[in-house]
């Protein structure tokens, strides 16, 4: 991305903090969204009302009806069948803060960006930035609907595809707020640092992802489960049911052994990424700032390694899983700071 080149105002400072604001509410969002979903809510409001959905239901009538609704969806006939309307508010009320933290996101971008637009003092590369990051954020909370939607039929589970892509986004859109912040820091830089070690980050980078992906795909079919021991599976180093679903590929997007079989394997390649990039370190110690990005992100991986382990070895108890999501939300934001760090001129 292009150098934003704006000046040190208190607009400027303003538009810097309203970035950081709106990615801590992603944070939060993705947060809520993983407790969403570790309590087993995420279906429990079955229709989608982007303005009149904002209040609740504020009476005992209300309540029946939503809950009446509720109960001709499958969640309720194959998982929840005889639950009562207090046990159902419980899960109710995650979905609809989830929801609603959603529509404050929107205002809280939608609005700062029509000042800043009305200020007229932003570039113009930067106003494109920034409504990209609007029409982002509109496509997000959209997927969200399309990915409740499926699990609204016949199986009362959401597509761990539809999860992953939904959560991707999430992590794109606070990736690319990051990068439009790191871009409007205008300390004095120069001094490009050594970028041989680039081919290393880039396929870090593309595992890291994978590794993303792979973790949706766990958490949505619930396959970390099983196989609660580590490093082996049960004392195994691969899946009992291994290859039992055919065509072969079926196996490692589908079979919930498989499933977690890649994600164990890629965080072990991963990390053997990481000790290889930790290599160039020393050729880092005349660029602060790249050092210190350096650092954070091996920090913050190994931290997120342990976090999984521990995810496993409870049979992901809430806490942990959740802590392991958000771990994985701070990654992506390390590896945005690192890419900065490396592709434009230190101080």
């Amino acid at each position: 991305m292009p150098n934003l080149n704006i000046k040190v105002t208190q607009s400027h400072r303003a538009l810097r903090i309203w970035l950081l604001v709106n990615i801590a509410l992603i944070f939060l969002m993705v947060l809520v969204g993983g407790l969403t979903r570790l309590t087993g809510s995420g279906l429990s409001m079955v229709d989608w009302q982007p303005l009149l959905g904002t209040l609740p239901p504020l009476n005992q009538e209300s309540w029946e009806k939503v809950f009446q609704q509720y109960q001709l969806f499958p969640q309720y006939q194959k998982v929840n069948l005889g639950m009562s309307l207090q046990d159902f508010k419980a899960i109710f009320y995650w979905e609809y803060f989830h929801r609603l933290l959603g529509r404050l996101i929107g205002l809280v971008y939608l609005l700062p960006l029509i000042y800043f637009h009305i200020k007229g003092n932003l570039s113009s590369s930067l106003k494109k930035q920034l409504n990209i990051g609007f029409v982002l954020g509109g496509l997000q909370g959209l997927l969200g609907w399309y990915m409740v939607k499926s699990g609204l039929v016949n199986n009362p589970h959401v597509s761990h595809f539809r999860l992953a892509a939904h959560l991707g986004l999430a992590f794109f859109v606070s990736a690319y707020l990051f990068w439009i912040y790191l871009d409007t820091d205008n300390r004095n830089c120069f001094k490009k640092p050594n970028l041989a070690p680039l081919t290393t980050l880039s396929l870090l980078s593309c595992t890291l992802i994978f590794q993303i992906i792979y973790g949706a795909f766990t958490a949505g079919l619930k396959a970390g489960m099983i196989y609660n021991t580590f490093p082996k599976m049960n004392g195994a180093w691969t899946p009992f049911e291994w290859v039992e679903l055919t065509p072969f590929y079926k196996n490692f997007i589908y079979d919930l052994g498989g499933i977690q079989w890649v994600h164990r394997t890629t965080a072990w390649l991963l990390l053997l990424l990481v000790i290889y990039l930790s290599s160039y370190i020393k050729d880092y110690k005349s660029t602060p700032r790249l050092l210190k990005s350096v650092y954070i992100f091996i920090s913050l991986f190994i931290l997120q390694f342990l976090l999984g382990v521990m995810t496993l070895l409870t049979q992901v108890k809430i806490h942990w899983a959740s802590m392991h999501q958000l771990g994985a939300f701070l990654l992506i934001l390390s590896l945005t700071n690192l890419w900065f760090q490396f592709l434009k001129p230190q101080k």
